[in-house]
């Protein structure tokens, strides 16, 4: 179990300037052979450290005796990188105060999709569930000011952009299979247990999830060109917007049976659900970290673009295979699909996270290479309200990386004479926190 953020206080030694009085809850060790007077030399970067420090402000290495910094992501670290979270890993720059708002929003659309599908109203209950995660995201953008000053063009690109390709691929899909009207809409009442043919198999399983892989990064590959979006989590945040608005409007295309029928129908309530909970929530989870993989790969200086490309092929051919070879078995296969889509969903997020995690850690290592004194200080911390040192990187306090933190208040942090705000530069330049 990862040690608690704070356990036990002591001032912050050594420091410069600041408000007065501030303490920081730290765990107790002894002193060791490091320290030189106040401070510690972090064993990754040599960045000195006041004592207290619990991870190292400039290349965020936990300082903690037998503590693993995976037990701390780099954005949250209240969490593990391998926990299971949708509000943290797809909106990064939330704080642990104001989360709970967004999944408390994402709960109440699924309870909403959920009620719907109970009372057999499945276009409803698509919406429901459809608008979820898209309309969490755009207040994540507007309250997080993720798209700093220009979120006409956001929009237009990742939202509007992105749905039209994902339109088109929708009647493409149409067009391999014109049968298909959606995922298990045609199968509900006399399923055949057929599978399609082979070059059915062929078009859905391997060609499709191909075009719209690469379709998929159009959007988030044409704003994260900017260099004010050119950080990894601005990849991540553009790239997730953009896959959840491409698979909503692919849905819509492929599932317009279900909105021909606007009234209660006799079907199962439970299929309903499925069907909603499926194409409204889990599919736009696989779509917008596959998206997310590859888009930060590719922006990252050091990734592996080719890897990330393949991982997001294989997320989508699956959730696709489960889709045209469970389709025909009814119900049953309604549920399977679903549980395919949630793992997968699953593997999509964890795989995220540790990249953006890498990420914030990797970049803020490199720009410590920079040979850096202590400064003063540099504003407070957006999570926990430690104060910061001049140029840091991460918070000593909490861990939380500066580039994670609130668009607005990294421009807070850059007035007091921080870190740089997050739009001043991006990962796909090489440059980082500055010294």
């Amino acid at each position: 179990m990862a040690p608690p953020i704070h356990s036990g206080k002591r001032r912050l030694a050594g420091w410069r300037g600041g408000p007065p009085g501030l303490i920081v809850e730290v765990s107790g060790r002894d002193d060791t052979d490091q320290a030189k007077g106040n401070y510690m030399i972090c064993f990754r970067c040599a960045s000195p450290n006041p004592d207290v420090a619990r991870f190292c402000h400039r290349c965020g290495a936990i300082l903690i005796p037998d503590a693993n910094r995976n037990d701390y992501y780099a954005a949250q670290p209240a969490e593990s990188v391998r926990a299971l979270a949708v509000v943290s890993t797809l909106m990064p720059h939330v704080t642990q105060h104001r989360s709970h708002l967004y999944r408390l929003g994402l709960g109440i659309a699924l309870v909403a999709a959920l009620i719907a599908a109970g009372f057999g109203i499945l276009p409803v209950a698509l919406v429901c569930a459809g608008i979820a995660l898209p309309g969490m995201l755009l207040l994540y953008f507007y309250d997080h000011e993720v798209w700093v000053d220009e979120p006409g063009k956001v929009i237009a690109v990742c939202v509007v952009l992105a749905a039209a390709i994902g339109v088109g691929i929708g009647f493409l899909d149409l067009a391999f299979t014109p049968l298909r009207l959606g995922l298990g809409f045609t199968t509900l009442n006399g399923a055949q247990n057929n599978l399609p043919s082979t070059g059915t198999l062929l078009a859905q399983c391997i060609l499709l999830p191909a075009a719209a892989t690469i379709a998929l990064l159009i959007a988030p590959l044409i704003i994260t060109a900017r260099p004010k979006f050119g950080h990894a989590l601005d990849a991540l945040t553009l790239s997730a917007l953009a896959g959840v608005a491409f698979a909503l409007a692919e849905s819509i295309v492929i599932q317009h049976g279900a909105f021909s029928h606007l009234t209660a129908r006799s079907t199962n309530a439970a299929s309903d659900a499925f069907i909603a909970l499926t194409l409204g929530f889990a599919k736009p989870v696989i779509y917008a970290a596959a998206t997310a993989l590859a888009v930060m790969r590719l922006r990252r200086k050091s990734g592996n673009f080719p890897l990330g490309l393949l991982e997001a092929f294989l997320l989508i051919a699956v959730y696709d295979t489960s889709v045209a070879t469970l389709t025909t078995f009814g119900q049953r296969g309604l549920v399977f699909i679903f549980l395919i889509a949630i793992v997968v969903a699953c593997i999509g997020l964890l795989l995220v996270r540790d990249e953006a995690h890498q990420a914030l850690l990797m970049e803020a290592e490199e720009a410590a290479k920079v040979e850096h004194d202590v400064g003063g200080y540099g504003g407070l911390c957006a999570n926990c309200q430690m104060p910061l040192l001049e140029g840091s990187a991460f918070c000593l306090a909490c861990g939380t990386a500066v580039k994670a933190m609130p668009k607005q208040h990294q421009r807070a942090i850059a007035a007091e004479g921080g870190a740089q705000p997050d739009h001043s530069d991006g990962v796909s330049s090489g440059s980082g926190i500055s010294a």
